[in-house]
């Protein structure tokens, strides 16, 4: 009888060995992983520390729940500067959602680092950090038709937190709120730059009043401003013409709805030429005390102005041959 009884033993035990891994040990149930995520996610701020396994366990389905997973690499071997980055951001989202007052479940955090999970880096075919996984809810009343995650991208979203915040509020339908603690440093230093660039304002203000109030100053700048609108350099901004025309290396082009980058310029400089010859003749020429020299003066700035204005008019023909007025040339 004994006999009998160890060999029973010893068969019932034999096909247990047997059985296939996903009979013997069954996946954990739903409850079960929100019990673990809520857990781990109270004891670190949101954010729930992952390792190969705990990713298979959380990301399997079904799913009731969202989350969020960063594959990153903080290890200083690896030196991932983007890592380093982004980690923060990444926990500070974790964190506002935590402390925003929305169903916890709704939405989870977890970080797996390289050093823990080697294996889903080579399952997933990794080989950059970090990145971003959304694993939408696939049952319940949050599920989504598609349950396939969703990466983040990092190279048009950003590495900052209200990037992040803006992606899962997309995915979730509620807004993920992201509030940064007051930098107090960097209002300090707002602050003194701004008192140094008042004073620094103040002790240049005599030399800035003098500017201001100089004519000489305001009739440059207004003659420049003048040159710059009549010789259609604002025509050229808008269209943005060619500056040349390469093939046959024309500098005029025909007609006058029609006008090359370099005409602008041409036609600046003779503007300006006819405006310093009359500035000359009315300021500068009388102040010469020699009479000779004061009529050559006069003779001499009267050639340029009239030399500028018949080259003007010749361009003027030149753009439009119908156009009736011309000066020597």
């Amino acid at each position: 009888m004994e006999k009998v009884f160890v060999f029973l033993f010893i068969l019932i035990f034999s096909f247990s060995c047997l059985l296939p891994s996903h009979v013997s040990a069954a996946k954990p149930s739903l409850e079960t992983k929100i019990h673990k995520l809520n857990e781990a996610t109270r004891k670190n701020q949101g954010v729930i520390e992952l390792d190969s396994s705990l990713y298979d366990e959380f990301t399997s389905k079904p799913r009731n729940y969202s989350i969020a997973i960063l594959l990153t690499a903080l290890d200083p071997q690896i030196n991932c500067v983007p890592c380093k980055e982004f980690d923060p951001e990444f926990r500070l989202v974790a964190k506002d959602w935590l402390g925003s007052g929305n169903v916890p479940s709704r939405l989870y955090f977890g970080v797996l680092d390289f050093k823990n999970g080697r294996e889903i880096y080579a399952k997933l075919n990794l080989n950059n950090a970090p990145t971003l996984f959304y694993f939408p809810p696939t049952t319940g009343q949050y599920a989504k038709e598609i349950s396939e995650p969703d990466r983040y991208d990092f190279n048009r979203r950003g590495f900052d937190a209200e990037s992040l915040a803006s992606f899962l509020s997309h995915h979730l339908g509620t807004q993920v709120p992201v509030n940064r603690p007051l930098n107090y440093f960097g209002i300090f230093i707002t602050i003194f730059f701004t008192l140094a660039g008042l004073a620094f304002l103040k002790s240049i203000y005599p030399i800035v009043q003098n500017l201001i109030q100089n004519k000489s100053v305001w009739t440059t700048f207004s003659l420049i401003t003048i040159f710059i609108m009549i010789s259609g350099h604002m025509w050229n901004h808008i269209r943005s013409p060619p500056y040349i025309i390469p093939q046959n290396g024309k500098i005029i082009a025909p007609g006058f709805s029609s006008q090359l980058g370099i005409e602008s310029q041409i036609v600046a400089i003779l503007y300006g030429s006819c405006a310093f010859s009359v500035v000359t003749l009315i300021i500068s020429v009388p102040k010469i005390e020699d009479k000779t020299k004061q009529r050559f003066g006069v003779y001499f700035w009267m050639g340029i102005l009239v030399a500028t204005f018949s080259v003007l008019f010749a361009l003027f023909r030149q753009k439009n041959s119908g156009y009736p007025f011309r000066l020597f040339i």
